[in-house]
C-alpha cells in the first residue's frame, strides 16, 4: 500500500533513525570471540529469560550465551532432546542412529554441557547478563 501526501520531512526522519540504528554498537558478542579474550564459562543454567545457555564472565564483564542444541548424547547408550523451554525429553539413541546412519560426532555429550564445557557450534548469541 502506497500512502500519499506524507509531510516532507517524513522521509529524512525515517533515513535519519535507520542510520543511527545501523551504527550504534551492538551489545552481542559471539562465544569464540568471548573464548578468545580469556573469558570463563560456567555451568549450564538458566539465563533471566529462562533460557538454557551458560554465564561468561572476565571478572568485570558477564554475559549469558543461549544453548543451541537440539539433542546431546548421554553416556554411550542415552539420548535427551531438548524443547524450545529447555525441557528434556528422553530420546531412543538407538533409533535415531539407525534413522541418521550411525553415531553423529558433532552431538555434544550432556555432561559436557551441564559442566560448562560446550563446543563454539552449540552456543548461540551472546548478550550482557542483567
Amino acid at each position: 500500500m502506497i500512502v500519499k501526501n506524507l509531510p516532507k520531512w517524513f522521509g529524512a526522519t525515517s533515513m535519519a533513525v535507520f542510520l543511527l540504528a545501523s551504527i550504534t554498537p551492538s551489545h552481542a558478542e559471539s562465544y569464540s570471540n568471548l573464548q578468545g579474550k580469556g573469558y570463563k564459562t560456567g555451568k549450564l543454567s538458566r539465563g533471566s529469560s529462562g533460557s538454557l545457555g551458560w554465564f561468561v564472565s572476565s571478572g568485570e564483564k558477564m554475559y549469558f550465551c543461549r544453548m543451541r542444541v537440539a539433542v546431546a548424547y548421554v553416556g554411550n547408550t542415552g539420548m535427551v532432546a531438548f524443547t524450545s523451554s529447555g525441557r528434556q525429553i528422553p530420546a531412543d539413541r538407538k533409533v535415531y542412529e539407525e534413522y541418521s546412519g550411525g553415531p553423529d560426532p558433532s552431538i555434544p555429550q550432556l555432561s559436557d554441557l551441564k559442566a560448562g564445557k560446550p563446543n563454539a557450534r552449540d552456543v548461540g548469541s551472546c548478550g550482557p547478563a542483567k
